[in-house]
């Protein structure tokens, strides 16, 4: 590969990855071992090497940065990702509910490297990251070997299905990635667009029946509001299209993990004929909220809304029969007091398992915590095992961080500054007080309605980045649309 350009790389590889990828499968691993011995990248002296494992919003805002704080271009950004398009979640569930506003700005979701390699002067590669050696700063990829100075790890979220379904096999956890996708990955959009399509059919074939959520459990998740947001714009697109059929919200909890008292008015106000949640619709969750001896007013209050929880029921997922188009669950007492195990049929099921830290940063060996994410040094942004290994997005670990779009690009934006600094400068420090983090949830069309929360960071004395107070409103919809497209087209298209 030595006749192509750099700036080449991105386009050579692109059309090439796939088709290396596939043919690569039928190697044994021996084979491929040795084919990744290749060096992929030659490292110029003059220039210290960054390389960004991930091209989403959380690598890419890292690079930009990085390459924002390099003046004479003393260093060099390389970004290596396994997707040749990046599909940004944030704001994609509005797909579900066909948002006016959304198609007449003509909001794109679908981005390529070729623009932001252009503009942040960085180099992308589409390759998959496949070993990783911290002690010799060198990385092993499908397309062969890469040396860094610095390395960002990135790669993002994994789901954990074995621990939400622990029988079940290899094989019928594909079948759930494939007939029930949980469609929180940024996987070029083929989950979304499985449910996308899904949905379709659905409206062709009459609207029938149950769209059944199951949102995450509990633990650290990718932005927890998703299921309640994706519960609001099915919703939507069943009163647009005037369908038969009922959005089924089967949660582990008493009330939605985030954004809690706002989604259960909105369910209540805008959604009440075709949002059920957990076996209660508006009618019968107006009626619990009396029994709490509470009204419409003062139950979203913080003192009184946890009173629900006596009087709300909760849903525990046993099993899902994809045959049948059947999940298997058991509600809290609220509804039989004798654990008795019932079951609902769906049209199209949306099943988010557990998550975890994305399996890439494994092949790093640095201290990872039980969710999988690098445990950073106090006060910094790198792993408490290696200075010259930092994190962004979802796997960052010790700091207290929701995995969210906003978190990933505001504490990018720093990170890439910080490293910037540091190799230029001589200057290891960061921050993050000056992480703010905001996130929007749309839950209505008409009128156009998001939910928005917003938080400080503050510090705390073991030198952990957490979040700070916070503050939740409803506000029109239009500022969901100036975010996404200020915070996710900013690094892949300016």
């Amino acid at each position: 590969m030595s006749n192509i350009t750099r700036r080449g790389f991105f386009k050579f590889l692109t059309l090439s990855a796939g088709t290396t990828l596939l043919a690569q499968s039928s190697e044994s691993k021996l084979d491929l071992i040795e084919a990744s011995k290749t060096e992929l990248l030659p490292k110029n002296s003059k220039q210290k090497r960054v390389v960004v494992v991930g091209g989403g919003m959380g690598g890419l805002t890292v690079a930009e940065h990085i390459k924002g704080n390099d003046p004479k271009n003393e260093i060099e950004v390389v970004v290596l990702e396994r997707n040749s398009h990046y599909f940004a979640c944030p704001m994609s569930n509005t797909l579900f509910g066909e948002i006016k506003e959304v198609q007449d700005e003509k909001i794109p979701f679908l981005y390529d490297y070729v623009t932001a390699e252009k503009n942040h002067n960085i180099d992308v590669i589409i390759t998959e990251v496949i070993a990783a050696d911290v002690s010799k700063k060198q990385i092993t990829t499908t397309l062969g070997t890469i040396d860094y100075d610095f390395v960002v790890v990135a790669p993002g979220i994994d789901y954990n299905y074995k621990k939400l379904f622990p029988t079940w096999s290899e094989e019928k956890i594909r079948r759930a990635t494939k007939d029930t996708p949980a469609a929180m990955f940024a996987d070029s959009g083929k989950e979304k667009h499985i449910l996308l399509d899904q949905l379709k059919v659905w409206k062709e074939e009459g609207g029938k029946g149950y769209f059944v959520i199951v949102p995450p459990k509990s633990g650290k998740v990718r932005c927890k509001p998703a299921s309640y947001e994706r519960a609001c714009m099915v919703s939507e697109f069943i009163k647009k299209y005037n369908l038969p059929g009922k959005v089924y919200l089967l949660d582990n909890a008493p009330a939605p993990q985030a954004k809690g008292p706002i989604f259960i008015d909105i369910f209540i106000k805008q959604h009440r004929d075709t949002i059920v949640f957990n076996g209660m619709n508006a009618d019968e969750m107006e009626r619990r909220i009396k029994k709490a001896g509470l009204d419409m007013t003062n139950f979203k209050q913080k003192e009184n809304f946890s009173k629900l929880e006596d009087v709300f029921a909760t849903c525990d997922i046993k099993d899902v029969d994809f045959d049948k188009k059947e999940i298997s669950f058991q509600y809290a007492d609220h509804f039989n007091d004798d654990g008795k195990i019932e079951k609902i049929t769906y049209a199209i099921a949306n099943i988010i398992p557990y998550h975890r830290g994305n399996k890439t940063a494994d092949f790093f060996d640095v201290k990872k915590d039980g969710w999988g994410g690098i445990v950073c040094a106090p006060n910094k942004i790198y792993s408490v095992s290696d200075s010259t290994v930092y994190v962004a997005g979802d796997i960052i670990g010790y700091h207290k961080f929701d995995p969210s779009a906003q978190a990933s690009v505001s504490v990018g934006m720093l990170t890439g500054e910080s490293i910037a600094k540091r190799i230029l400068h001589g200057k290891d420090e960061i921050d993050f007080t000056k992480v703010g983090i905001t996130c929007f949830s749309m839950v209505s069309t008409n009128p156009l309605t998001a939910i928005e929360i917003a938080k400080d960071t503050i510090v705390t004395e073991k030198g952990v980045a957490k979040a700070g107070s916070s503050k939740l409103k409803v506000l029109n919809g239009a500022g969901l649309i100036g975010w996404y497209q200020a915070m996710v087209e900013t690094p892949f298209k300016y």
